[in-house]
């Protein structure tokens, strides 16, 4: 049987709305339906979401003119829908589901597959693979981009203080903030420890488990570091981007009064540190402003807002919206600095776009920017939650600059397709 004719169910929410993952699904599934008869199936994080759904609209019709056929979606009861929207979070469905896996709703049309293909970590896609291949009796692997657990105990807590800093420098009621403090590490240990429970037995049901770099593997520890197979790395500029890099290289001449923030908007990847790092920086620098670029939706961008007012940084700050790839890189390309404090990240196409286009980085010495940006020209890191570093290496690239930035050499988008396309052949003909 040629490979056009083999037949995959893909588990994917494919959309750049949704971070890096879903680019990286996007771009995949583009890849897939040249090879492959490829059915999509969209878990519950994305179908039940009708605000992130709506945003990902466009890139779903456009894989369905690719080819790409529509197989089906999970779900979870709608009684849990209303206690989501005043929790201001889908925190109830995640653990319910963790707790209780047969909750979830699968509906599917009832084709024979050749392999069911996960390409993203959270709950609702892995759950939603494990289900379907149990259900067409059909060998299948899963791709995680971050760790959906953590082997270290450390890396763990200072996500947890992440989003504990976050809650501190938005509320201005002691009593409430210290409340929302214990709430948190109450409620996110109980769900660490569900996660890896859980995590750990489905994972074992797959044939096949794979991680997007090898910081994946090593920052989920234990057997998993031998257990799964790695690309080194599996994600890289495509030839559009490198192609739209090229063009904004050549019209920016000079950097302007700005640094960039580098990450979405939210607490594991370090909005609280670059908040209070930039109220400090912008102290030696008063005509420096901190871009933030991308979508940001209303109840976040009122709640940074106010911690803006509380700083004094209001009129610092700016925010663009959505803006095309094009433009983003152009931002990026004119920074004088991306601020990158990060606790969460497999690879991050941020830093590799700003080395790229010619902006340094200065963030977190975590795993995953250790090993493929630790050497790299360009690239300033720091210890993990120490905001003061994070500050004085911030002043000290504005003011002196540094030598040479340069991204580091790692395999073309084409060979990490080739490579990808493989495995699914190998897996197929298990």
């Amino acid at each position: 049987m040629c490979a056009k004719n083999l037949r995959i169910l893909v588990v994917s929410s494919p959309s750049p709305v949704t971070g890096g993952g879903g680019l990286r699904a996007l771009r995949l599934l583009r890849e897939y339906v040249k090879y492959f008869d490829t059915y999509l199936f969209v878990p519950w994080g994305l179908w039940s979401n009708k605000q992130l759904l709506k945003k990902s609209l466009s890139y779903l019709r456009e894989l369905r003119n690719a080819g790409i056929r529509f197989a089906g979606f999970s779900s979870t009861p709608k009684a849990l829908h209303p206690i989501s929207r005043v929790l201001k979070s889908r925190i109830a469905e995640t653990l319910l589901s963790l707790i209780v896996p047969g909750i979830v709703h699968v509906d599917v049309g009832m084709l024979k597959y050749d392999a069911i293909v996960v390409l993203h970590e959270p709950w609702d896609a892995v759950y939603s693979g494990y289900v379907l291949a149990e259900l067409f009796n059909a060998p299948a692997m899963v791709l995680l981009h971050d760790p959906p657990f953590y082997g270290s105990a450390k890396r763990f807590e200072n996500i947890l203080k992440a989003l504990a800093l976050w809650r501190k420098i938005r509320s201005g009621n002691v009593v409430k903030e210290l409340a929302l403090e214990i709430e948190l590490y109450t409620r996110m240990k109980s769900i660490a420890f569900f996660h890896k429970l859980r995590y750990e037995k489905v994972l074992r049901r797959y044939n096949l488990v794979l991680g997007v770099t090898k910081a994946t593997a090593v920052e989920m520890g234990g057997e998993w570091v031998d257990r799964m197979y790695c690309f080194d790395p599996g994600v890289s500029l495509d030839d559009e981007d490198l192609e739209l890099i090229k063009g904004v290289r050549a019209r920016v001449r000079e950097k302007q009064d700005y640094i960039v923030f580098g990450g979405r908007p939210v607490a594991e990847k370090g909005i609280a540190e670059a908040l209070i790092a930039f109220k400090f920086i912008s102290r030696y620098f008063p005509n420096l402003k901190l871009v933030f670029t991308g979508r940001i939706s209303p109840e976040i961008y009122a709640r940074v807002k106010r911690v803006l007012r509380r700083f004094g940084i209001e009129d610092k700050v700016v925010f663009t919206g959505f803006v095309s790839r094009e433009k983003r890189f152009e931002i990026v390309a004119k920074a004088k600095l991306m601020l990158y404090p990060s606790h969460v990240d497999a690879f991050s196409y941020a830093v590799l776009e700003s080395l790229h286009l010619g902006t340094p980085v200065v963030g977190y010495r975590i795993p995953a920017l250790e090993i493929y940006y630790g050497k790299s020209p360009g690239v300033v890191l720091v210890e993990e939650g120490d905001i003061e570093a994070l500050i004085v290496k911030a002043i000290d690239v504005l003011e002196k600059g540094v030598e040479t930035v340069e991204p580091p050499k790692i395999k073309s988008w084409r060979e990490i397709m080739n490579e990808e396309i493989e495995i699914i052949k190998k897996l197929i003909s298990r």
